[in-house]
Formats: C-alpha cells, sequence, structure tokens
C-alpha cells in the first residue's frame, strides 16, 4: 500500500523541485539583468555636470567632469580631474577608491600603468595610475605632485609641492566599440 502512493509524492515532490529552481533562475536573471554597471551608475550621478565637488576629510576639492560617448550616445568613459592643495589627503582617497573596486570585485593590474592628460592645454601631465580591471569594466585612479615654481634664489634644490594633480577614470571597453567603423570610401 505504500508503493502505491510512493510514485505521487516522487512526482509531487520533483515538480516543487523544478519551480523553486525555476524561481530562483528568474529571480537571479532579473537581478543581473537591473544591476546597472560602474559606467551607467556614475552617469546617473554625473550626467548633466561639467564640475563636481570632493569632500576629502574635512577639505573640499573642485574637480572637473569629462564623459565621452560611443557612436550610439551612450557613455563610455567617465573622468574627474583636477588640482588640489598639497595637505588634502588625496593619497588617503585613492587608497579608498582602490579597496572599493577590490571589494566589488574588480582585479587590480600588477603594474602601474601611465595616462597621458591634457585638457585643454591645462594640464599636460603622464600620471601613474593604479588600474583595475573587471571584465570589460576598468577604473585607473593616479595622483602626480605638482612642483611649486617660485623657489626663492639660493634654497636648496628640493621639490616643494604645492598642490597633487588628481585623475580618476571609470569606463567599460565593450561600450566604446559597440559599432563596426565604416569602411573608408574616397
Amino acid at each position: 500500500m505504500i508503493n502505491r502512493y510512493l510514485p505521487s509524492i516522487s512526482k509531487t515532490y520533483i515538480f516543487k523541485a523544478i519551480m523553486a529552481l525555476c524561481a530562483v533562475f528568474f529571480s537571479l536573471q532579473v537581478k543581473a539583468q537591473t544591476a546597472a554597471s560602474d559606467i551607467d551608475r556614475l552617469y546617473q550621478k554625473y550626467k548633466g555636470n561639467t564640475e563636481t565637488t570632493i569632500f576629502v576629510g574635512d577639505k573640499e576639492v573642485n574637480a572637473r567632469v569629462l564623459i565621452n560617448y560611443n557612436a550610439n550616445n551612450k557613455p563610455y568613459r567617465i573622468i574627474i580631474y583636477g588640482e588640489a592643495l598639497a595637505d588634502s589627503d588625496m593619497d588617503e582617497l585613492i587608497d579608498q577608491l582602490c579597496d572599493a573596486k577590490i571589494k566589488a570585485g574588480y582585479k587590480r593590474s600588477p603594474s602601474k600603468n601611465v595616462v597621458n592628460f591634457d585638457q585643454n592645454g591645462i594640464y599636460e601631465n603622464n600620471i601613474d595610475v593604479s588600474t583595475f580591471q573587471k571584465g570589460t569594466q576598468y577604473a585607473k585612479y593616479g595622483i602626480k605632485k605638482m612642483e611649486a615654481r617660485n623657489q626663492l634664489v639660493g634654497e636648496n634644490g628640493t621639490p616643494k609641492y604645492s598642490s597633487d594633480f588628481f585623475y580618476f577614470e571609470v569606463g567599460d571597453n565593450a561600450r566604446k566599440r559597440t559599432s563596426k567603423p565604416e569602411k573608408f570610401d574616397f
């Protein structure tokens, strides 16, 4: 008599297990579709802005915002850059940003990279940056010490740093190359 009920219990159990797995799979797909990439999240925060304020410790630092778009008018790179007084602890801010990227699943590049950034002739710098990669997404953070140029005659040659030029970039390589280039015709 027990054998007669066993097949129906097994079918019910299997049906419920399949339904539970389908529900879990569907919820994971919905989460994956609704999770915004870093570039989209930052674009929502900075779109329409050319400047922003960064709070570093008890200091306010003004920064410029630069957003680059692909051929489909979608953002593929956001750069925040500027100059801060040398005592504004930008090194500490970069450490915090780097730690946040690692916690978000990014992998740190083992070597330093260099970014040559010259925005409208204002900053012509080769900046050493720390680079992080997560799939096609990346982040670059760097500081360049700006040497004081007005040293008094007779002072020793030890450079004095008056400010830090900072450069933060977040982007998505896949989004940058969304359309195929047209064949050249002349």
